[in-house]
């Protein structure tokens, strides 16, 4: 069985390590009915948009919520290391019109801009919120074509021609696709600024495991575990759980010293939250779920994946 993701794994029905996580897990309903009733009373941004553009748009806000929290240097953001993509799809032509300057020229640009608004911490004006909805967004189209290769067929990276400089990289998102990113960037801000303050871990990345590949999720506040999400349905589903389940499965060493686990809904401004021994008694249906039989877990789905993998 080949390496693939967790979140690939999930996607999966014949994987052994989807099927372990169901089997583990398998009391998803009381969490994911409590967390809708508390979505569907909140109102949601729905700006109509064609259903392709979603994805895109909430790796574009994960990356702007980030950028409330620190500043992750250029090189070792997920979208830099994906715009070697591009030089492999242009078969490594230096003169191919994503070379190496032009890349090198929109971090170098990201990097002044970033330096320049200052957007730790901080409620962003519109022009300036703006700006860097732009930038999240192409960085979000260079991620993209990393994660799904289907998109070269559609990227507007490559359609409908390749871009010749920053600026025009710039000028892809719509001004409604960059209204709706401010949208939720300052619903994030107005509602849960004063996490901002916070010890953070930006994209924690777990370690291979079998036929788990390197696997990163959003973000660790606090100690709380969080994915983003930016779903105009509001609500959750047994999958979401299960990721974030497999994620603390995947810390197998406690590096991260994960004690509660959330979802951030982007366009509701809702974050649901558990504490990891509520979480775990939920999902497990067993009345307590202590940090050993944790551990234990942790043991097992080591083993189950290595196992896939050999095998």
């Amino acid at each position: 069985m080949r390496h693939q993701s967790l979140t690939e794994h999930l996607k999966d029905s014949n994987s052994p390590v989807k099927q372990f996580l169901k089997q583990r897990f398998p009391r998803t309903a009381s969490l994911t009915q409590k967390a809708n009733l508390q979505l569907q009373s909140e109102d949601t941004i729905n700006p109509g948009f064609k259903p392709k553009i979603y994805d895109l748009l909430a790796t574009a806000i994960g990356y702007r919520i980030r950028y409330s929290f620190t500043i992750t240097p250029s090189d070792q953001l997920a979208a830099r290391e994906a715009t070697m993509f591009l030089s492999f799809y242009w078969g490594g032509d230096p003169y191919s019109p994503y070379s190496g300057k032009l890349i090198e020229d929109f971090f170098d640009s990201l990097d002044d801009t970033l330096e320049a608004i200052a957007p730790v911490k901080q409620r962003l004006k519109d022009e300036q919120e703006k700006l860097l909805a732009r930038y999240c967004y192409v960085l979000a189209l260079f991620e993209q074509l990393c994660r799904d290769t289907a998109s070269y067929l559609y990227s507007p990276l490559l359609t409908p021609r390749p871009k010749q400089s920053v600026d025009e990289l710039l000028e892809i998102p719509t001004d409604a696709e960059i209204d709706d990113l401010c949208a939720m960037s300052w619903l994030f801000y107005d509602r849960y600024h004063d996490r901002l303050s916070l010890r953070s871990v930006l994209r924690p990345t777990f370690k291979e495991c079998g036929v788990v590949s390197e696997s990163d999720a959003d973000l660790i506040v606090d100690r709380c575990l969080m994915e983003i999400k930016a779903s105009i349905k509001p609500e959750i589903k047994s999958l979401l759980l299960w990721q974030l389940a497999g994620y603390l499965l995947l810390d197998d060493k406690d590096k991260y010293k994960i004690r509660s686990v959330g979802i951030y809904m982007a366009r509701q401004g809702k974050l649901l939250q558990w504490q990891l021994a509520d979480f775990l008694c939920q999902l497990t249906g067993n009345d307590v779920v202590s940090l050993a039989q944790l551990a234990q877990l942790r043991q097992e789905f080591r083993t189950l994946c290595l196992g896939a993998w050999s095998g």
